[in-house]
Parts: structure tokens; C-alpha cells; sequence
């Protein structure tokens, strides 16, 4: 058996969810939740690809609204902030970083979580500067 690709029915259905979603949206939504800029971030800014970069590390198997929200949380909490900052992760003992994860629920699994934070953070720090324009 082989698959036969059908472009005009693909851009039918592409065309159906495009005005499905702008108009009734998915599951009642026609926003995404990572679309939401924290208060503070400009829409494009270093600290805003940071906030999408980081959180999007840890967006596996989660309600994402949720995860998206405590994001928001943690980057408006000037005590947690620095989990955006790559050279302060690289800074910050592995411990704290766990249990400041967890404050906000940003962390549903605390080792495995901070882990993949901590090391897209650090090495966007040590390879491109902090900043992961420069990766792309």
C-alpha cells in the first residue's frame, strides 16, 4: 500500500482549521497560552524569548495553560525572575533552583524539570551568550 498525497484536499482541510480555529477556536479557545507575554516582557525582547525558550523546555505532558501561567508567575516575581537569566542559572546551586521552580508550580517534577531548565539555560549562557537569537 502507498500514500497518495492530495494536495487539494490538504489545503481544504488546512483552510478548515485555519477558519475553525480563528473563528470557534479548539476546545473553545482561539488563543494559545504561551501567546500571553508576561507583564514587563516586550513581545519580541530578549527577556520574552527567554520566558518562551525556558518554559517550552518543560512543555511535555502538562495542561498547558497551567504551565504557561505559573511561567507568568515566576517571571513576575522578582525573587524567582532570575530562572530567566541564563548566567544566573549557571550561577545558582542546582538545589535552589528545584525548589524555586516549584514555588509558583512551575515544576511538576522537580528533579527532572529543573534539570532541563538549568542546562538549555546554561548553555545557551556558554555558547551564544545568553541569548538564544544567537543560537538561531
Amino acid at each position: 500500500m502507498s500514500i497518495v498525497i492530495d494536495s487539494e484536499r490538504g489545503k481544504k482541510v488546512a483552510e478548515l482549521l485555519y477558519n475553525s480555529f480563528s473563528t470557534k477556536g479548539i476546545h473553545g479557545r482561539t488563543d494559545m497560552p504561551e501567546d500571553i507575554t508576561p507583564n514587563g516582557a516586550v513581545k519580541g525582547s530578549l527577556d520574552h524569548i527567554l520566558f518562551i525558550t525556558l518554559t517550552v523546555s518543560i512543555d511535555y505532558q502538562r495542561d498547558a495553560p497551567a504551565l504557561w501561567e505559573s511561567s507568568r508567575r515566576i517571571f513576575d516575581d522578582s525573587e524567582m525572575k532570575y530562572l530567566f537569566v541564563p548566567k544566573l542559572l549557571h550561577e545558582t546551586p542546582f538545589n535552589k533552583i528545584v525548589v524555586d521552580m516549584q514555588k509558583h508550580e512551575l515544576s511538576k517534577k522537580p528533579q527532572k524539570d529543573a534539570n532541563i531548565w538549568r542546562i538549555v539555560g546554561v548553555t545557551f549562557y556558554k555558547k551564544w551568550g545568553g541569548d538564544p537569537r544567537n543560537f538561531l
